[in-house]
């Protein structure tokens, strides 16, 4: 379980899959989305790319989620009005008890 000063929400945003060319893609102008209380999002590192003429900087945070949160891989998570890719696969916290205490993403947003 959370503390209680994890007071952010977050808004999931899953996209179905749709086939294009044989391969299952996410159609993300037709998703479904909803809010997520009780979360904390802190933020982890960034990092800029010099090689390209413009410079890409990329930013990540962690998100720590209640264990009830329907969050999965392949999911975009919008906080503070910033979008961002769940880097990886969501994974669960156990508790000392073996309970699932939270389940925490590593996110990142990238920007040109």
């Amino acid at each position: 379980m959370l503390p209680s000063f994890c007071t952010d929400s977050v808004t999931v945003e899953r996209a179905p899959l749709v086939d294009s060319r044989g391969t299952k893609v996410p159609d993300w102008g037709n998703t479904e989305s909803w809010e997520v209380p009780g979360c904390s999002v802190q933020p982890v590192q960034g990092s800029t790319t010099w090689t390209d003429p413009r410079q890409a900087v990329t930013v990540r945070a962690t998100l720590y989620a209640p264990p009830s949160a329907d969050i999965q891989a392949g999911d975009r998570i919008t906080y503070q009005g910033n979008k961002y890719a769940i880097d990886g696969a969501p994974l669960p916290w156990k508790s000392p008890t073996g309970a699932v205490s939270h389940i925490q993403c590593a996110l990142v947003d990238w920007r040109l």
